[in-house]
């Protein structure tokens, strides 16, 4: 059995037209995961998009997401499955990973976000539904859902471009629809946390959820004002990530917090046998690794951090804002860029910001960003300044972004190739009213990363 917590609603689209032929779907071999790329336009809205334009082009979905409601407009899951036209049919990728179109073989399912929908509302129905998927037509949800993206990568980057509204990443996604599946289905079981002794004190940073394991699944025991003092005796290396960090701690209470949303006063070192409490914290410290990124090609790529150069650079393109705003996508920013704080929590119209706890909001992602972009680089070695352009690129895009452009593609094949100045330029377009348009602050941002990659 797996449990609904969700109802799932009808809204066809006329058979026998463009957009629903009624043609029926072979057998169900995978799931393709898409956002409507359209930031505050709700699942009815598309749907009745669709009804309204049956027969103006061959191109659909079954089922749309939003925060109120999940719609199927061509049959999926409440009756015999259909045939939606959602990907490309000359995309080799679908055949190479699971010996079929998508079209033919595939539900797809759009994720709608941003505008006045609430992103977390409608990420829990989106990662809910694609679970629901892969249990009704008996797929691994380890494997059997896949980005629209992947799929036809010059062309799309849905829905990274969504799950990025709300700093949430493809490999999250892929990551909350197994969890999902195992506890909609009752197999999940406790994960085998690994928790190492330490003593250490810290202070929350902001309000703060304690949880019953380190999981912000887990539940909730008590929600810590910011500036409250904790008494920490385990560090858990393998919690939940936040923000790709999957440090926790566990306090002398036995609850466990975020360790992105505390300050270390007393170092949590592991304790050894004899060991005292008195070893003072390193403090986060943003620069080079080990290696030279100096003109005689560089150092291997994992010995770099971002250097201060690329924080002030960063700094230079963000700006300081004290009170919360609306970015050019209509998304509530605070600080040097900021859109969530320690403990994932959004920023909300009216919110203010010290100078102080902006830098640390920006040291952190800086950081996290710098980690994933490590890890998409094929080749070996890029000098300092080529490191920090795309680590400015990813902390404005998001690393998603990154992982499925043609600016990657480039740097792996051929770090030095002239044409990755215009990749950089094919980023400088944001949606404004429900349209892409170039934005000249992006323009003049991706030129001067440009610039910082070939200096």
């Amino acid at each position: 059995m797996f449990q609904d917590k969700y109802a799932i609603s009808a809204q066809l689209l006329p058979s026998g037209t463009r957009r629903r032929s009624g043609r029926m779907l072979g057998p169900v071999k995978f799931i393709v995961a898409h956002d409507t790329g359209n930031p505050g336009s709700s699942a009815r809205m598309n749907v009745n998009y669709y009804i309204s334009t049956a027969n103006g082009q061959s191109a659909s979905a079954h089922l749309f997401v939003d925060d109120k409601e999940i719609l199927e407009c061509v049959p999926a899951l409440l009756s015999r499955p259909e045939k939606a036209w959602h990907v490309l049919y000359n995309m080799p990728k679908d055949n190479e990973l699971y010996g079929a179109d998508a079209n033919d073989s595939a539900i797809g399912v759009e994720y709608c976000y941003g505008g006045g929908i609430d992103d977390d509302k409608s990420y829990a129905k989106y990662v809910w539904l694609l679970a629901k998927l892969c249990y009704e037509f008996k797929l691994d949800p380890a494997t059997s859902v896949v980005g629209h993206f992947f799929l036809d990568p010059k062309r799309k980057t849905d829905p990274v471009t969504g799950l990025a509204h709300s700093r949430r990443t493809y490999e999250r996604l892929l990551q909350d629809v197994v969890t999902e599946y195992n506890e909609c289905t009752g197999q999940g079981g406790a994960p085998a946390y690994t928790e190492t002794p330490v003593s250490a004190t810290a202070n929350t940073l902001v309000k703060l959820n304690l949880r019953s394991a380190p999981s912000t699944r887990a539940g909730l025991v008590q929600t810590l004002a910011a500036r409250t003092p904790l008494q920490l005796v385990a560090r858990i290396d393998n919690g939940e990530p936040v923000n790709n960090n999957r440090v926790w701690y566990k306090d002398r209470n036995g609850n466990y917090c975020w360790s992105g949303g505390i300050q270390l006063g007393a170092a949590a070192a592991p304790l050894s046998p004899g060991a005292g409490s008195g070893v003072r914290a390193a403090p986060l410290t943003l620069g080079k690794g080990l290696g030279d990124g100096s003109a005689s090609g560089g150092a291997p790529l994992l010995g770099y951090r971002p250097d201060q150069k690329c924080i002030d650079f960063i700094k230079s393109h963000e700006g300081f804002k004290l009170s919360a705003y609306q970015d050019s996508a209509g998304i509530w920013t605070i600080g040097y860029g900021s859109i969530l704080y320690e403990d994932r929590s959004k920023v909300k119209p009216g919110d203010q910001i010290t100078s102080d706890r902006a830098e640390t909001l920006l040291a952190m992602e800086v950081e996290e960003k710098s980690e994933t972009v490590k890890r998409m680089i094929q080749n070996p070695k890029l000098n300092q300044n080529q490191f920090d352009a795309l680590v400015s690129f990813a902390y404005n895009v998001g690393t998603e972004a990154l992982r499925g452009s043609t600016l990657l593609r480039r740097v792996n094949a051929n770090p030095e190739d002239p044409s990755i100045r215009e990749a950089f330029r094919m980023w400088n377009k944001a949606h404004v009213d429900g349209q892409l348009v170039e934005i000249a602050g992006l323009t003049k941002r991706r030129d001067e990363e440009a610039d910082l990659y070939f200096s």
